[in-house]
């Protein structure tokens, strides 16, 4: 079955995510740590890693770490690079979506709050097309 990580730190929001994906047919892990969202991408399961750019007690390697973060660890290991990382965020004003999407080389953006769900299951089609 086709897994989607999910790392947020906003238990409703995890949860709406889950709802949506699960619904659409997907496995989906939540996470807040790192690590884990590392070790979870590299599994040939995972076609995707949706991040909260707004990560407050997320760590990797025993460090803190935000989304863009974490997003550009997933991006630029070998292992993990092939795995579409899709961004979101509440706190967007103008500029930033491709500020945001070119700091984290993720592959897609979300703004929160998501009032389509049809617009997260979209893009992740989109995104896992070849996956």
């Amino acid at each position: 079955m086709k897994r989607v990580v999910i790392v947020e730190d906003n238990a409703s929001v995890a949860k709406y995510f889950r709802y949506v994906l699960e619904h659409d047919g997907y496995a989906v892990a939540i996470t807040e740590s790192g690590d884990e969202a590392v070790r979870l991408a590299r599994d040939a399961e995972t076609v995707a890693v949706l991040v909260d750019i707004s990560l407050r007690a997320t760590q990797y390697e025993g460090r803190y770490i935000d989304g863009l973060e974490l997003s550009r660890i997933l991006k630029d290991d070998e292992s993990t690079t092939r795995v579409p990382v899709i961004i979101a965020t509440a706190h967007v004003m103008s500029g930033d979506r491709e500020r945001f999407l070119l700091e984290s080389k993720a592959d897609g953006f979300l703004r929160k709050p998501i009032v389509d769900p049809q617009e997260v299951l979209s893009l992740l089609s989109r995104l896992t097309r070849h996956s």
